[in-house]
């Protein structure tokens, strides 16, 4: 699966100029587009500078250049999450019944659209491996927040405290729900 959510879900796209519009919506991981249906086509969000918030089964994704990260927590040091994917081909015979992922390349620019309609339906034989990466904003400016060393980067005076909170809780930084609560604590601890 190469969108957040399993299937197109009731979403709001609040624009800066103020303009709001509903459509059913998705974010394609593999391309970083906000997808929308209208009409029974899929756009992807062709500006997506001028969109201030979009907002999916109650939650907020915030545009970050040509991408959207999920907002996880807000306030003064706000939190997200950056969701990617890559793609992995079928192997090339490489001889004797054998294949490899790795003699393939997958051209991204050929998934992209700007916001032209496209349907984006992936051979069964292709190989979704989903991704992430979380963001602390801070100081005008975002900063990675997936491991210790990377929040202890960001907050170098709470060092002691993110690895206690880390080995009394033992946070795996795989799973969002730790991360999360990692961040929640830090940030009203702040």
């Amino acid at each position: 699966m190469h969108y957040v959510f399993d299937t197109f879900q009731p979403g709001k796209v609040q624009m800066k100029s103020g303009e709001m519009f509903e459509r059913r919506m998705n974010y394609n991981t593999i391309t970083g587009e906000m997808i929308f249906e209208e009409k029974g086509k899929y756009l992807a969000i062709k500006e997506p500078l001028k969109v201030d918030t979009v907002f999916i089964a109650g939650r907020k994704f915030i545009p970050v250049e040509k991408v959207f990260y999920e907002l996880l927590v807000n306030g003064a040091y706000p939190f997200f999450q950056e969701f990617t994917a890559k793609l992995i081909e079928p192997g090339a015979s490489i001889g004797y019944g054998n294949a490899s992922a790795t003699t393939n390349a997958v051209s991204l620019n050929s998934l992209r659209r700007n916001g032209q309609a496209y349907e984006m339906k992936l051979p069964d034989d292709y190989q979704v491996i989903p991704g992430f990466t979380f963001w602390i904003l801070k100081d005008g400016k975002y900063h990675k927040a997936g491991s210790a060393k990377q929040l202890i980067a960001v907050f170098p005076e709470k060092k002691q405290w993110i690895n206690d909170f880390i080995k009394t809780n033992k946070t795996d930084f795989l799973k969002r729900s730790d991360v999360l609560l990692l961040v929640q604590q830090l940030l009203e601890n702040k």
